[in-house]
């Protein structure tokens, strides 16, 4: 039992567990409004759905370039500075929602949003590496999973039944959402701000990003997993099953909740389990899992209806969920390894970047093969995480043999 129990605990500092209570609080904010944010403009604000989904899709033309913008930031001022900033500029962006009535301030609000949202996956992450030592950045970032996912399964419980309320409830969500991430702001300056760099560094910059050829094929790789792996589960699945399996809202809500209880039960176990394997193996393991996962959609579309159909796609969501536990072990824990401490902010722009290209492409490519032939669209996607697990061979070919040999080895101070 004490064995069992030591895989839930990644004995992080304390420093890391209030930055973990304010991981919390911005992932509740978000599950609170996230899923009715189209919602309210279609049915609060009379906006088409079309022109609805369109602007809070546009925030991601700004979010790949601010995530740019604050990697290179981070390094300079300290990721903890850029953390707070992009928190409040969220906080101001969802109190203008609230104002919102017509189709242009809604694009308007949504580009505003992709700059908070573009700069909260590189700091965050660049705050989380300053704060624990390499060898324990794997569990902390196992650990930050957890708890954005926990946030945001509450947040969502929470949302809705404030949501049912109509458009009253749709603006007490917005004011919540704002004070979440003021919140989490506050809390961020408790902590130290990271700065790594005193003056500029020669060849540094981007350019020195460019010239790493083991991170630029990670890059991709990461581009491969999220567009035809993470995305197209989240945002295409459900729309899946019901056309083509004619699975109904509450069952595919009840799936996705299976799927968050998964990774909270599973991410830290899978992670200490693996720490000892090579870092390549593991995420050629998640991109294997997301095969298996499509190809039992693909299966369940092909040949299943309705309450069959529903325990079979809940065993795809499952396996998809074990593998994301691995992906999140190590993507992220190799990019900073790979890192040099001065440039950590640019690096994981860079894996920003990737994070909402994949988001950018996945479903636009997958939604259109959906409009086509639906049952194309897992094997679509399979087909692009088998791309994903050869692409790991290019990466691990150009990794050092200390970083290569396993997920917790360290190749930069």
């Amino acid at each position: 039992m004490r064995g069992l129990l030591r895989l839930f605990n990644p004995e992080l500092p304390s420093k890391v567990w209030l930055l973990q209570l304010g991981v919390f609080i911005n992932f509740l904010g978000n599950g609170m409004v996230a899923p009715f944010l189209v919602i309210y403009l279609h049915f609060g604000r009379g906006m088409p759905l079309a022109l609805a989904g369109s602007a809070v899709a546009l925030g991601g033309i700004t979010a790949v370039s601010s995530g740019l913008v604050a990697g290179s930031l981070a390094d300079r001022i300290g990721p903890r500075n850029i953390l707070v900033a992009a928190m409040i500029s969220n906080a101001a962006a969802y109190l203008l929602y609230t104002q919102v009535t017509i189709p242009w301030q809604a694009f308007a609000v949504g580009l505003m949003v992709g700059f908070g949202t573009g700069s909260y996956g590189p700091s965050s992450q660049n705050l989380i590496a300053s704060l624990v030592a390499a060898d324990k950045r794997q569990a902390a970032f196992a650990q930050n999973r957890v708890t954005s996912v926990v946030g945001l399964g509450a947040g969502g419980a929470i949302g809705g039944v404030v949501a049912s309320t109509g458009l009253s409830g749709y603006l007490h969500l917005l004011v919540l959402d704002a004070v979440t991430f003021l919140t989490f702001a506050a809390l961020m300056l408790l902590l130290p701000s990271a700065r790594t760099l005193t003056q500029p560094t020669p060849n540094g910059g981007y350019v020195a990003v460019m010239r790493d050829r083991a991170f630029l094929w990670l890059v991709a790789v990461n581009i491969a997993m999220v567009a035809a792996g993470i995305a197209p589960m989240l945002v295409l699945l459900p729309a899946f099953a019901k056309i083509q399996t004619h699975v109904g809202e509450a069952a595919i809500g009840a799936i996705y909740a299976l799927n968050t209880f998964t990774i909270v039960a599973a991410q830290l176990p899978i992670t200490k389990l693996t720490a000892a394997l090579p870092r390549m193996l593991i995420l050629r393991g998640a991109a294997g899992l997301w095969i298996v996962s499509w190809l039992v959609s693909f299966a369940a579309g092909a040949s299943l209806r309705a309450g069959a159909a529903i325990l079979v796609i809940a065993i795809a969501v499952v396996i998809y969920a074990l593998g994301e536990c691995l992906y999140s072990s190590v993507m992220l824990p190799t990019a900073i390894a790979l890192a040099p401490a001065e440039l950590r902010g640019r690096y994981l722009g860079a894996m920003g970047l990737a994070w909402q290209s994949g988001f950018l492409i996945g479903p636009s490519a997958g939604s259109a093969i959906l409009g086509v032939a639906p049952l194309a669209l897992p094997a679509f996607c399979a087909v692009g995480c088998v791309a994903a697990a050869l692409g790991t061979r290019l990466v691990e070919r150009n990794l050092s043999p200390t970083l290569s040999r396993n997920a917790l080895a360290v190749a930069r101070p």
